[in-house]
């Protein structure tokens, strides 16, 4: 029998870790598992998953090929400033006031290029020596982003040379990341991925030590934001790609499952709910670039809508019964039971469902005061405010003092949540039930509402908020804008019919099927079919749609290349491939850019490691009106850009 061609997807979520193992033909599931995603160790939350998705007879795990990783590391140790210490070096241009690169050291010497490549000063040689010198012994690796270094990267390539031959440091140059204007975005982008270096290279080291442990000798695959995959590779060399990859899978995850092309998948989690457009089979990208937290990047990523709503996130409701659903994440009581079973006396005792649990973490960088809270809750787990300011009577002000360390990640906080409710309501069953029934019992008394009753009203209310989110990301594709207001907010609401009682009665009706990705969305999204008139399809397999996206996709990548005419009829080529050219025809310019766009994004995807490469190019004119003695529109400049795509390598072949 001849051996199948399998796949090994791993989705690391906000709160759950998924696995599963696809058949690379059939694109069936045989096997999968679902493990907590575990922040202080992102492989043991993983390799649960990767263990209870291996213990299967469905297959033999000497046929797996390929292992894709969907990855929420890059995202989430931005958001909390982990990494290594960068110094970033800025060739030609100054910075505006206020403006951040996120390196640890910044210096900004003479140099840099013009809009037309041309040499706008030499490289002040003796500046940048002096400002390597001052850095070299204080952070890990480098980052170097000339002025207009996408059209002309000598200064960027030269300070590399000088930077490595002085400190022997890594160095990451700006315009290898992106071919897009705007150096201090590039710059942003290029410091963001200098600090993930050691952390992707810890990260990756720990799957493949593990999967060998397990017997997985296969091609391993990264997921990036754009939907598409590299190798390991080209991961240890440009994590930041990996920015925004867990909703970038879910998406192409949906679009394997249900075999469509034109659809928006939402895909509800533990932490959040993310919205998406895949148009002709492939997904909408942000023209400006991922951001996360405040970094405005320049990495490719997909158009997504994110809001804090997913099966972990605080359920509040006041003595009218009405909700309050996240953003903020807390541990469910279910959850929390099945590690501390004293928390169910607890409730009983004190009436109250928030108590507070530590994350083991290094406390090195603490204050004293923070640190004697933080060591009295370890001592002391699932322990309320009161017993907090009790416990530490030498810190006043406790208050914000529990919610710093639960900001930064140091602290937990239990509370009422969906997970709760899918308990009481039987479409769950991983945790403590018990627990559950008892906090949703304290909010209905609190809410003045029988126990049926209140669950009734939390799953009307949670199939709302999914639906005026679906409607928030179509009024933001096709508006523009997304207007704050109760009114707004109000009509939002009865376009899904989410208010009891209104005198507004909406009819919507979408253009494209809604797609449900993640393990709540079968509870959630099937009343939205009658409730907004549109196809809501579940696909099979649906709750580890994230890590068969993660498997099952390409590798790809982009680049843009410019024509840009001078007024001495001079055509100029430029681009991320070299040298700027300079043909008298704009046909023979317009021919050189597409074959040097082609070439350059063949190679990257080779590198990549692709085979099977298909190579596109589509050219765009960009054009304005003449003045008064011009007649008609005129081209500007013109973009070449320029797609491959190829099949991932397995690991058999490249040892051929």
């Amino acid at each position: 029998m001849a051996a199948r061609r399998l796949g090994l997807g791993l989705d690391t979520g906000g709160t759950y870790t998924d696995a599963a193992i696809v058949d690379m033909d059939t694109l069936e599931v045989l096997a999968k598992g679902k493990s907590q995603t575990t922040y202080q160790d992102l492989s043991i939350g993983m390799l649960g998953a990767i263990d209870e998705a291996l213990h299967s007879d469905a297959y033999d795990r000497a046929d797996i090929n390929f292992v894709g990783l969907s990855t929420t590391l890059a995202t989430n140790s931005i958001l909390t400033g982990k990494g290594g210490k960068v110094g970033h070096i800025g060739i030609g241009w100054t910075p505006m006031p206020g403006y951040r690169s996120g390196a640890d050291m910044d210096a900004y010497v003479q140099g840099g290029h013009g809009v037309w490549a041309q040499q706008q000063a030499p490289l002040d040689t003796k500046a940048l020596d002096e400002a390597i010198g001052s850095m070299r012994d204080e952070v890990d690796s480098f980052v170097v982003s000339s002025h207009f270094s996408v059209y002309n990267p000598s200064h960027e390539l030269e300070a590399a040379r000088r930077i490595k031959e002085l400190t022997g440091l890594p160095v990451v140059l700006g315009h290898h990341l992106t071919s897009q204007l705007g150096v201090p975005e590039r710059s942003v982008t290029a410091v963001l991925n200098a600090r993930l270096l050691p952390i992707i290279s810890d990260f990756l080291d720990g799957v493949e030590r593990s999967l060998m442990e397990r017997g997985v000798d296969a091609t391993i695959l990264v997921f990036k934001g754009d939907g598409t995959l590299m190798n390991i590779e080209k991961a240890r060399e440009r994590p930041v790609e990996t920015i925004l990859s867990g909703p970038a899978a879910s998406l192409m995850g949906g679009k394997l499952l249900c075999k469509k092309d034109n659809f928006m998948v939402v895909d509800i989690g533990g932490t959040s709910t993310d919205i998406a457009y895949l148009d002709d089979g492939f997904p909408r990208i942000s023209k400006e670039g991922a951001t996360v937290g405040h970094w405005r990047t320049r990495v490719r990523a997909i158009d997504i809508w994110t809001v804090g709503l997913g099966g972990d996130s605080h359920v509040i409701s006041d003595q009218r019964g009405r909700f309050k659903i996240g953003p903020e994440r807390v541990v469910p009581l279910s959850v929390a039971s099945s590690s501390y079973p004293n928390i169910k006396d607890k409730m009983n005792s004190t009436s109250e469902t928030n108590y507070y649990l530590h994350v083991e973490r290094n406390t090195s960088k603490l204050s004293e005061k923070e640190r004697a809270l933080y060591q009295f809750v370890k001592a002391n787990p699932i322990c309320t405010l009161e017993e907090i300011r009790l416990g530490v009577p030498e810190v006043y002000t406790y208050r914000d003092l529990v919610k710093r360390l639960k900001d930064r990640g140091f602290l937990q906080m239990t509370g009422l949540t969906a997970t709760d409710f899918m308990h009481v309501q039987g479409h769950f069953d991983r945790f403590d039930t018990e627990a559950a029934t008892l906090g949703v019992q304290f909010m209905a008394n609190w809410g003045h509402k029988p126990f049926d009753e209140y669950v009734g009203s939390f799953q009307r209310e949670f199939v709302t908020r999914v639906g005026e989110e679906v409607m928030r990301k179509v009024v933001l594709d096709e508006s523009g804008d997304m207007p704050e207001s109760p009114g707004f907010n109000y009509v939002l609401r009865s376009m899904v019919n989410g208010n009891s009682g209104s005198s507004i009665g909406a009819h919507t009706a979408l253009d494209r099927p809604l797609v449900g990705i993640g393990a709540p969305t079968h509870i959630y999204m099937p009343p939205l079919e009658e409730r907004m008139d549109v196809e809501v399809i579940m696909p099979r397999d649906h709750d580890v749609g994230n890590a068969v996206g993660a498997v099952c996709s390409q590798i790809s990548e982009t680049v843009t290349a410019q024509v840009f005419p001078n007024m001495d009829n001079v055509f100029f080529v430029l681009g991320p491939f070299g040298s700027p050219m300079t043909y008298s025809h704009v046909e023979q310019a317009i021919s050189s850019a597409r074959r040097h766009a082609e070439e350059y994004v063949r190679q990257r995807v080779y590198e990549a490691g692709a085979e099977n490469i298909r190579v596109r190019s589509d050219t765009y004119e960009n054009k304005f009106f003449g003045g008064d003695n011009v007649e008609g529109e005129q081209v500007a400049w013109v973009d070449i850009v320029a797609r491959a795509t190829g099949d991932p390598v397995s690991k058999d072949k490249k040892a051929l």
